[in-house]
């Protein structure tokens, strides 16, 4: 279970047991345990949004759970959504666009995309139908099993000091990423058609955006790896509340 630990310390902002331990030097390994704590994390937000909507208008119980949402997950994605698009965006040099990812500061193309994203993830999260809220536990395992088809995909940006991500993806892999993949898939046979798409659509999207990102800084960083987590998130929800899912 360390390599679990690793990931949902790395993740989330949960009280982990032994989080200082685990949390020091996350291997690859743990890179393959993101979808599991992406079901943990939906399986409570489905939980706690069902019984949202029992009591608040639909809109609201949406507000609310994405709030528990960011707090969970500390803000660590939204963070990375903003500064990506503060660097990616506009005419910059790659040195500007590397030093405005490391930029505590968010601009005005930070706080748009924050906050289309999250009109987006509530208006879909209010639209969803009784049988169609189990997006909210496809759509954060989707989300970290896609970040891991970028991690492997394109080279992280090396620091000169040691980092979480130097660590996670310097002996990443096929085989991470195909014992990664089990539960997803799994989850989706499970769900039926609209999540089997979501898992179809949650790769290319994924490297649509690494390169998308890789045309722009000499390599990734782990600001673009929450840019590509809330996308696929907000994707997969968008998805669910289709006409398709009703």
């Amino acid at each position: 279970m360390t390599r679990f630990l690793q990931a949902l310390a790395f993740l989330t902002v949960l009280p982990i047991p032994r989080a200082r331990v685990v949390a020091q030097a996350p291997e690859p390994w743990a890179a393959a345990w993101f979808p599991a704590v992406g079901a943990a994390l939906g399986a409570g937000l489905l939980g706690f949004h069902t019984v949202l909507v029992g009591v608040f208008p639909a809109l609201v119980a949406a507000a609310l759970t994405l709030a528990v949402w960011l707090g969970m997950t500390g803000c660590l994605h939204m963070d990375g959504l903003m500064d990506s698009a503060d660097a990616l965006l506009g005419h910059r040099t790659p040195e500007d666009r590397l030093r405005i990812l490391k930029d505590p500061a968010v601009g005005a193309f930070g706080v748009a995309a924050g906050c289309i994203v999250l009109l987006v993830k509530a208006g879909a999260l209010a639209s969803l139908s009784r049988h169609s809220r189990i997006a909210l536990l496809i759509a954060p395992i989707l989300a970290r099993w896609s970040v891991l088809v970028t991690m492997m995909t394109f080279r992280y940006h090396q620091r000169p000091e040691r980092t979480t991500g130097s660590t996670l993806t310097a002996r990443l892999g096929v085989r991470q990423l195909a014992v990664a993949t089990i539960l997803p898939l799994l989850v989706a046979l499970l769900i039926g058609p609209l999540a089997l798409g979501g898992l179809v659509l949650a790769g290319p999207v994924a490297l649509a955006i690494g390169a998308f990102a890789s045309r722009r800084i000499p390599a990734l960083t782990g600001d673009i790896y929450g840019l590509v987590i809330e996308i696929v998130e907000a994707m997969t929800l968008c998805l669910f509340s289709t006409s398709f899912a009703s």
